[in-house]
């Protein structure tokens, strides 16, 4: 009979003899350390994807809010959701976390990520009803290449860690990538991207999931997907949002959102 080590001892093992290094100051030990960690969530930026403007820290000060924030950051910038959150810019520390997780594979980055959107998402969310987190799907393309579904992994912690469900409601019904495509052409691929995968209850809350929001056009025809087949309450959340500046390099470096 062979001996069956089991991944979790060989992850084990590795991090004894190959110690991750903290992202932020490079202390050896976890990928990012409790220092670096309190930092981040003490400093973290308020944002309105849309227009990408930035708020005060501390929404509880600002006249019109409640605990949960506005329902609404701006009331110009329409869309389907109630409330999109988020974690921060995405730059430094928080886009290397993301981009080594999501293109280097670096499976032990999701738990810091998904304690992220846990400190984006108001802890008052979700106690007076349900909640059904349903991550954006990955093209089949790229979850053989990471060897990962890397949205569903952090829906799926995110969800263990606030008691909520999770659900694959979205499926892919073309396998664009968005690379090279400009704002107009990505909106217009986005639409046609997904279709529903399941039933839902259109009295229940629902959390779209994505991890970066460059135009929004992936969770808006998400958004819109749900609206169309009766969902009410909906609502989102992404880890970084990219600054209008960094849109327009990404479009120069062909380095888009990656669907």
């Amino acid at each position: 009979m062979g001996f069956v080590v089991k991944n979790t001892t060989k992850c084990g093992l590795l991090d004894l003899l190959c110690p991750h290094s903290c992202r932020g100051c490079g202390q050896l030990g976890a990928v990012l350390c409790e220092c670096c960690k309190k930092y981040m969530f003490e400093h973290k930026s308020y944002i309105c994807p849309i227009c990408k403007r930035e708020f005060a820290q501390f929404l509880e000060n600002v006249a019109g809010m409640d605990k949960m924030g506005a329902e609404k950051y701006c009331s110009g910038c329409a869309s389907n959701f109630i409330k999109v959150w988020n974690f921060d810019w995405r730059e430094g520390v928080v886009k290397k976390l993301v981009e080594e997780y999501k293109y280097g594979s670096v499976r032990a980055i999701a738990g810091v990520l998904a304690e992220m959107y846990d400190v984006a998402i108001p802890q008052e969310f979700g106690r007076h009803g349900e909640v059904t987190i349903v991550p954006l799907p990955t093209i089949g393309k790229h979850i053989r290449e990471r060897g990962m579904d890397h949205t569903l992994i952090l829906a799926n912690l995110l969800a263990k860690r606030r008691g909520w469900r999770c659900q694959k409601l979205l499926a892919r019904s073309a396998d664009t990538v968005q690379v090279g495509a400009k704002i107009d052409e990505r909106q217009q691929q986005a639409k046609k991207a997904y279709m529903l995968n399941g039933k839902f209850d259109s009295e229940r809350r629902y959390l779209l999931l994505d991890d970066v929001w460059t135009t929004g056009a992936s969770m808006i025809a998400a958004a819109d997907i749900f609206t169309q087949a009766g969902a009410k309450k909906l609502y989102g959340v992404v880890l970084a949002v990219s600054r209008p500046k960094d849109m327009t390099e990404d479009a120069s470096k062909s380095i888009t959102e990656d669907m």
